[in-house]
């Protein structure tokens, strides 16, 4: 029987002790019967001599060979430590004696990267969660999902983070910093129509607690320009110009208003719409006062084809 932890042995103590008691009755379940050397690291553990166990637990790996229920103690055992090499190291030996304690091995490696994370060490927490990660993302605890996005995105690995943001976005109170990032993850991977939706929800966010978010504006309208010449390329020019109107209506990129403006102008007038289109077509001149580059030589020749009636 497991020893209880004396009064302020710590929330993480309680963590590990618990999780060891459930590996020791899982395994009873399975028949395993441990034997002296078990038995005297299950008191040791449960007292909080972690390195006592350990020891004991080293000696039942001896005299017994690599027993899983063994294994899998050592594991938890310098995962609770913060000794993640170690952890892996009987975690892997674990796996490669037998598969099926994928399960256990998970849980294990996820208080290692919780001890990881507490003690400020997101690298070894990374490290913890990997054969979790390869195994399945989804047997990566709620509350680990996050930290391991933010430390993938702070590495630039958007490819690893963007499963995790999902999976973290997933939940029913949905922070706006979690809509922010899940929606910048997108868009560095090339996914600005994804990212849309998560670009309003926050700036709507914001809109009512009416904070400054010029610098997600500028992010939302890079994607909405480059949605619209999506949909324009694949013939899908009402959607095109919605993407356009709410560029044009929230006033930047402003680098991008004048190419904006022209390309809503060319969808308005290959509807008929002339009135409107001329609008658009003035405003590329208005928001080039110099009168240069070439969307302003194209501008002036669309307004002189529908003022002349060229193109009615």
């Amino acid at each position: 029987m497991l020893a209880v932890p004396h009064p302020g042995s710590g929330p993480r103590r309680v963590r590990g002790v618990a999780a060891l008691a459930a590996l020791v009755l899982l395994l009873a379940a399975c028949g395993g019967s441990p034997d002296d050397a078990v038995e005297r690291g299950d008191r040791l553990y449960g007292a909080g001599q972690t390195d006592a166990a350990i020891a004991e637990y080293r000696l039942a790996l001896r005299q017994r060979g690599d027993e899983p229920e063994v294994l899998l103690r050592l594991g938890n055992a310098y995962g609770e430590k913060g000794e993640v090499e170690a952890s892996l190291r009987y975690i892997r030996r674990l796996l490669a004696k037998d598969s099926t304690y994928r399960y256990q091995a998970a849980a294990v490696l996820s208080e290692a990267a919780r001890v990881a994370l507490e003690r400020g060490a997101p690298d070894n927490m990374a490290r913890a969660l990997g054969p979790v990660e390869r195994m399945g993302v989804g047997l990566i605890p709620p509350d680990l999902r996050l930290p391991l996005a933010r430390h993938y995105s702070g590495l630039s690995d958007h490819g690893r983070a963007l499963p995790l943001y999902l999976l973290a976005a997933d939940g029913e109170s949905t922070s706006a910093e979690l809509e922010l990032e899940t929606a910048r993850t997108f868009q560095e991977l090339g996914g600005c129509r994804e990212a849309l939706g998560y670009f309003e929800s926050y700036l709507e966010r914001g809109r009512s607690a009416g904070t400054d978010r010029s610098g997600v504006r500028w992010q939302y309208g890079n994607c909405l320009f480059v949605v619209a010449e999506e949909d324009q390329r694949r013939g899908r020019n009402r959607s095109a110009e919605t993407r356009l109107d709410a560029l044009i209506e929230q006033g930047v990129p402003r680098t991008l208003l004048d190419r904006a403006h022209f390309e809503r102008g060319e969808l308005l007038l290959a509807r008929g719409a002339f009135q409107e289109a001329e609008s658009d077509f003035l405003a590329v001149l208005d928001l080039n006062p110099a009168r240069s580059g070439p969307l302003v030589a194209m501008a002036e020749e669309r307004i002189r084809e529908i003022r002349y009636g060229y193109l009615r």
